[in-house]
């Protein structure tokens, strides 16, 4: 499915929407009380069945007919969310739902067929730049400019609202978008890094403008400011926006960075190569360095344009040598320290730039793997003739080549 994202026209029933999401938080935590308690008298958890039919008996008692709301579909969906986050403790080993502030319930989804979407207003040029649409939902009314034309069915529309109260409308269709870029003939092995960003085999570097640094100094301001503020009240509430704003902000900056640069590493090589790192051990090495540049969310936004503009992309294995064998003669210098930036091979005397060095040894590996056929059968129609470490010049000769 393809989700795109939507800013709905200011509307005082946008304050009503935030009442709905809290009535769906207390519920979540209502239900996970209660399948704590009967885990404690049974041994064992609710089911969704269970679930189901005590919400259903909940809302005729008097208590709590606050949660017949018009979005009874979506309070079914929470549910149905808790109890398949039970099974996953048992099937992927994940921990248990824990109890939040049902002001921090982030959204409310609705089944594309309880919805309603039709044009209201036309593109004009002068005055509107995206057609006015408007979407009924639960009973209720939101318009929108629709900046991107929906193409398939609509099969869910979900509202969200983030840490400062925003609410964003996105709607899932059934369409698999697809942007084909034409052959450029190219592979290219990145190694992933703290200095530069990106490294690639051809010896370009990608830096990062680190975001959260650039608005560290000015973040720390404003978090002092509400530090001193009382909490629960208007000022406190004030200044919590003003420090949520430029966490959104450094989000937004750094989710911009990432898209271009995938579409311009798409629109460069056909196969892109990269090693599969341990992102949560980084974290402990290096800590706010790697939450800033984002890796993990790089790599998701590059695997979404590959496979939207038919590319390749491919990982090779964790524990595969990459950084201390020579790219020219494979020589292994096991002294090899991460304050080491350039280091000369006792072998070749080739004198090697630590990340390209890398760079190469990754095309190598994940060329000769993808030749082997050890690659996701979808692509098994996309050949590599030409994707050879020849014809993409990584050979090093024996002179310096960073001299």
């Amino acid at each position: 499915m393809r989700n795109t994202k939507y800013k709905p026209f200011f509307h005082p029933i946008l304050a009503l929407l935030h009442q709905q999401m809290d009535i769906c938080g207390i519920v979540r935590n209502h239900f996970i009380a209660l399948s704590r308690r009967y885990y404690r008298m049974y041994g064992k958890g609710l089911s969704y069945k269970q679930m189901s039919a005590h919400l259903t008996k909940l809302k005729k008692l008097e208590k709590y007919q606050h949660w017949n709301i018009p979005y009874a579909w979506s309070l079914q969906q929470v549910i149905r969310d808790l109890a398949r986050s039970y099974r996953e403790m048992k099937t992927l080993g994940r921990g248990r739902p824990r109890f939040k502030k049902a002001k921090h319930h982030r959204g409310i989804r609705f089944d594309g067929s309880q919805v309603e979407l039709h044009q209201i207003l036309p593109k004009q040029k002068g005055q509107r730049k995206y057609p006015v649409y408007e979407l009924i939902a639960g009973g209720m009314t939101y318009r929108f400019s629709m900046h991107r034309r929906i193409v398939g069915e609509i099969k869910r529309v979900t509202f969200t609202r983030d840490a400062i109260g925003e609410i964003y409308l996105t709607i899932s269709e059934d369409f698999v978008e697809s942007v084909p870029e034409p052959k450029t003939g190219k592979a290219e092995g990145f190694d992933i890094g703290i200095k530069d960003f990106l490294t690639g085999a051809n010896g370009e570097k990608y830096k990062s403008p680190m975001f959260y640094k650039q608005h560290e100094k000015k973040l720390a301001k404003e978090q002092r400011c509400l530090s001193r503020k009382v909490k629960g009240s208007n000022n406190y509430e004030r200044q919590r926006k003003v420090v949520g704003c430029l966490h959104i902000k450094t989000a937004n900056q750094r989710a911009e960075h990432h898209w271009k640069l995938a579409v311009r590493l798409c629109r460069s090589f056909d196969v892109m190569i990269f090693e599969n790192l341990n992102i949560a051990a980084m974290k402990k090495l290096w800590g706010k360095q790697v939450s800033d540049l984002s890796f993990s969310s790089f790599l998701t936004k590059l695997k979404h344009q590959t496979d939207k503009r038919n590319r390749i992309f491919y990982k090779i294995g964790r524990w595969v040598p990459t950084t201390k064998p020579c790219s020219v003669c494979g020589y292994k210098n096991k002294s090899l320290t991460l304050s080491d930036r350039q280091w000369m091979c006792p072998d070749c005397e080739t004198l090697l730039d630590r990340d390209h060095n890398a760079a190469v040894n990754i095309l190598r590996e994940g060329l000769a793997s993808l030749e082997l056929g050890d690659v996701r059968p979808t692509l098994v129609d996309k050949t590599l003739v030409g994707y050879t470490v020849e014809s993409t010049s990584l050979a090093l000769n024996s002179t310096s080549a960073f001299a």
